[in-house]
């Protein structure tokens, strides 16, 4: 961790000189800030802090390239704003993808909690059929629940990827892990953020698709079922979806 002299003097050099290089000096030593609004909104809306952190770099890196200290406020004073503001600029995006579910995500924490109950008192647990009827929904209700369940576990680019590589997350797959240097770690910080941008661009429908195509390698037929649509609607839309991504990752570029 940077002393604050370290700061200090990290600041001064991008002033002088600004670089990428000078100025990711700069947001690698006042990470801990980052981390310290991260823990606060996380604490706050129950979301990942590994995602909130990855949102939080991009504030700070809003604040750093338009620090003026003319202005009369240090680096950390002025940076809180932009980072807090980039957390929950997020946070308001990825609720509004599941506007509207309240009712089926209560259903959801009522038949979890149901098993769990079922477990501690030694019982097997119920199937599918068996636990709507407990829950007092039609199987097709829960199926419907059920999926939207597998979209909230698909929605972060974090969580691990699948095939040759399970452990590692989407996001590092994608990244060039042959990079050497200081500063990889934030140029993943910047990809992430560009994928997320590109994925932003899409309807919920198709993200859907993108996610569970991508992260939990699913058959045509089965994001067709998934979107009501026929196999091969499913795959030209997400076709189209991707181009959707490309075509905002190279505007982006």
């Amino acid at each position: 961790m940077a002393t604050h002299e370290q700061q200090q003097w990290l600041l001064a050099r991008y002033l002088k000189c600004r670089n990428n290089e000078h100025r990711n000096a700069v947001v690698a030593a006042n990470l801990p800030l980052v981390w310290k609004v991260a823990r606060r909104e996380s604490e706050r809306s129950g979301h990942s802090f590994e995602d909130l952190v990855q949102e939080g770099v991009s504030g700070l890196i809003k604040a750093v390239e338009r620090f003026e200290p003319s202005r009369g406020n240090t680096l950390s004073t002025a940076a809180v704003p932009w980072i807090r503001g980039a957390m929950r600029h997020y946070l308001r995006d990825r609720c509004r993808v599941f506007s509207g579910a309240r009712s089926v995500i209560e259903l959801l924490q009522r038949g979890a909690a149901l098993q769990r109950r079922r477990q501690l008192q030694g019982s097997s647990a119920l199937d599918d059929s068996s636990l709507a009827q407990a829950l007092g929904c039609s199987p097709q209700r829960w199926q419907e629940a059920q999926a939207l369940q597998a979209c909230l576990r698909i929605a972060s680019l974090d969580q691990p990827g699948s095939g040759s590589d399970p452990e590692t997350p989407l996001v590092e797959q994608l990244s060039d892990h042959q990079a050497a240097g200081q500063y990889s770690w934030l140029e993943r910080c910047e990809l992430r953020r560009q994928l997320w941008r590109g994925l932003k661009t899409l309807n919920a429908s198709q993200r859907r698709l993108v996610l569970a195509r991508v992260l939990q390698q699913r058959t045509w037929q089965e994001l067709g079922a998934m979107v009501g649509v026929s196999a091969r609607a499913a795959q030209r839309r997400y076709q189209q979806a991707c181009a959707l991504v490309r075509q905002q990752l190279v505007t982006a570029n």
